[in-house]
């Protein structure tokens, strides 16, 4: 038996699937026993945050976790996104590589989601502790030998603020493009952060995602958008980062000068052809990759773009494209208004489809 399911698109279009098992199929196919009322609401694939970290639940645990704490976050953190409508998480890295413990959790219980393990820094490079330690020098040789691609990216901190010397750059453009050389060798993507000036340097290396990015350059855009490459902004955490350090601080300064800028960019990143993807970075809670979609929309994307942002382009960027039809997973997220039109509608999914099975506090509306 199955459930019939109508799918509206936020740019109109419309048809109708069923639900057997946890897949959509074509409705002549199956015998039809209830129905989602779902022809007057307006369906995504999910929403998708394309820069999580589950094993953390807020950004002090960068400070350090035991692996037992690690472990037990993923569960919760996971659920929170489910329930909330974001159904495809990159995760971009964690102290250890225990963040691809995610990848064996239960794939009812947890988004899709593709996962970088460690992150790579240099000493000095990043939170004292954090992530795999890795000189300039030893670079290539840890992304070949040593850094986990099991779960499809690695991710690299590409600049750092030195005491006296302000943001410094950890790895130079030649040691980037070699590490970028072998890990897509392995068929994985590399994920660069950088707040401050590394950002060219990642571009000319060939990096797949820019992470922050405030200090992006015009030339830089172009580059990126003709290898479809993606830009998380992740505006929420770039705020609460310039309003801990103090708006009037140096470093508070920097962020305003780059914020600026991402205002800037943002127009000129989508006629560039650049991917670009919402990410909250744990600066707002899991599950809550809407309200930086809010943060793109008021940075200079219409509502449709952030929209897509937030949903949409992440699954065509990793290559789960025309996911709502017959053979695609039977997941989808469904709002009572278009949210092309009202981009504060993400925050509230009338009705939640996971695997085939409807999640507990979504309005079923059954027929």
């Amino acid at each position: 038996m199955a459930t019939l399911v109508t799918i509206r698109t936020p740019a109109g279009e419309r048809w109708v699937l069923a639900i057997a098992g946890d897949r959509f199929v074509d409705p002549d196919t199956v015998d039809i026993d209830r129905e989602f009322a779902t022809s007057e609401l307006w369906a995504l694939p999910g929403l998708a945050d394309a820069h999580a970290h589950l094993t953390m639940t807020n950004p002090s645990d960068i400070g350090g976790l035991s692996d037992e704490t690690m472990i037990r976050n993923i569960p919760a953190t996971s659920w929170a996104h489910v329930e909330r409508g974001v159904l495809l998480i990159l995760d971009k890295g964690a102290g250890s590589d225990l963040s691809l413990i995610t990848l064996h959790h239960d794939e009812d219980l947890r988004p899709e989601a593709e996962v970088a393990g460690a992150l790579i820094r240099p000493a000095g490079g990043y939170m004292p502790g954090f992530g795999a330690e890795v000189s300039p020098n030893e670079l290539s040789e840890h992304v070949r030998t040593k850094a986990s691609k099991a779960g499809g990216w690695v991710k690299i901190i590409g600049d750092w603020p030195r005491r006296g010397q302000g943001p410094v750059s950890n790895y130079s453009l030649e040691q980037l493009a070699e590490a970028v050389e072998i890990v897509h060798a392995a068929g994985a993507r590399v994920a660069v952060h950088t707040m401050a000036f590394a950002a060219s340097d990642a571009v000319a290396a060939g990096v797949d995602s820019i992470e922050h990015g405030p200090f992006l350059t015009q030339d830089d855009l172009v580059s990126l958008g003709a290898r479809n490459g993606a830009w998380v902004p992740t505006i929420a955490n770039m705020e609460s980062v310039r309003e801990m350090l103090g708006p009037d601080s140096s470093g508070g300064r920097m962020f305003t000068e780059g914020l600026n800028r991402v205002r800037e960019n943002l127009p000129l990143a989508e006629d560039a052809g650049v991917t670009v993807l919402a990410g909250t970075d744990l600066a707002i809670p899991h599950g809550t990759v809407s309200i930086e979609a809010e943060r793109l929309h008021a940075y200079g994307l219409t509502s449709a773009a952030a929209t897509d942002a937030a949903s949409t382009n992440a699954y065509r960027y990793t290559g789960r494209t025309d996911r709502l039809s017959a053979g695609s997973p039977a997941s989808a997220v469904f709002f009572d208004q278009n949210p092309y039109d009202r981009i504060e509608t993400l925050q509230h999914p009338a009705l939640v489809v996971h695997r085939g099975r409807l999640i507990e506090g979504s309005r079923a509306g059954l027929s």
